[in-house]
């Protein structure tokens, strides 16, 4: 504590989150204080350069709309490689619409789509179209694996249950 300002009474501060009775006395403080006033305008103005660097850098790195629709367009293309081609038993695609229906509202459609294969890849079946009746259980451990490190133990319990029918 210095000068009667505690650490985290500066942070909030200067981060303009503090409450009005310590902004009233910090400010009353700067006032008579000529070492706090010159801290406060180091810091404020390390904090502007940080935000003007900041600012520069995301102008810099912000892909332009061209170049971010490439990028999607070969994202796009890679999920539609991966997914199923069609020739599963049509209890399994009906389970597995069920689950990516269940975890799409939670985690997104393509996340759910990666959440299938990497349960899938993790599991005898090593593939989404390779998934079977057979295989079924230890496929749907490892998605409810996934569930749980996703949403927490009650989602996943909730994977559980949809793919078990």
């Amino acid at each position: 504590m210095k000068h009667g300002i505690s650490e985290l009474d500066w942070n909030d501060y200067l981060d303009r989150c503090a409450p009005q009775d310590v902004c009233d006395r910090i400010e009353t403080h700067l006032i008579g204080c000529l070492q706090c006033w010159e801290f406060y305008e180091r810091v404020s103005s390390a904090t502007r350069d940080l935000q003007d660097a900041a600012e520069e850098a995301r102008a810099r790195i912000t892909p332009e709309d061209r170049h971010l629709h490439r990028m999607l367009s070969g994202v796009f293309a890679r999920v539609r490689a991966a997914e199923p081609k069609g020739d599963l038993h049509p209890q399994v695609k009906g389970r597995l619409s069920r689950l990516e229906t269940v975890l799409a509202p939670f985690c997104g459609p393509q996340a759910a789509v990666c959440a299938l294969q990497a349960a899938a890849r993790n599991s005898p079946a090593a593939s989404l179209d390779q998934v079977t009746l057979d295989n079924w259980g230890p496929f749907l451990e490892r998605l409810t694996a996934i569930a749980a490190a996703m949403c927490g133990e009650t989602f996943a319990g909730l994977v559980r249950e949809s793919g078990q029918y």
